[in-house]
């Protein structure tokens, strides 16, 4: 019984360490991409789970609106971390873009488009992280 209390507070305890929520305004100030990818992860992961939604209320579309601005800022900061790597920045640039355009469709209360802009985002994602995780 111990050890089995003690696995499962490690697992949580792993799992809590990736989960990252940098102020927004603190994010420009990450010195590790590991660091950047976390926040993307705990703000895009959440939203990804929407994909088709029909409809979404006042809360969801403020969440993805903060969501659409915090994935900018991290997808700026990313673009740091290119080092030469022309597809890396592009990819970046793309995440950038799709994010611009989440907001967008959020301030508009456009499900299909909020769900075009999480599956694109989503693609730049999985682009990314097959060519260079």
């Amino acid at each position: 019984m111990r050890t089995s209390l003690l696995l499962a507070a490690s697992l949580l305890l792993a799992a809590c360490a990736a989960t990252k929520n940098t102020p927004l305004a603190e994010i420009p100030q990450l010195t590790k991409l590991d660091d950047v990818m976390d926040n993307q992860a705990t703000t895009a992961d959440p939203q990804f789970k929407k994909i088709g939604q029909a409809s979404f209320d006042d809360a969801e579309l403020a969440a993805l609106a903060q969501a659409a601005e915090r994935l900018q800022a991290t997808s700026l900061k990313t673009k740091e971390f290119a080092k030469g790597r022309a597809e890396f920045e592009a990819l970046a640039t793309r995440l950038n873009e799709k994010a611009k355009a989440l907001g967008a469709a959020a301030g508009a209360k456009d499900p299909k488009a909020i769900s075009a802009s999480l599956t694109e985002m989503k693609a730049a994602c999985k682009g990314c992280h097959s060519k260079f995780r």
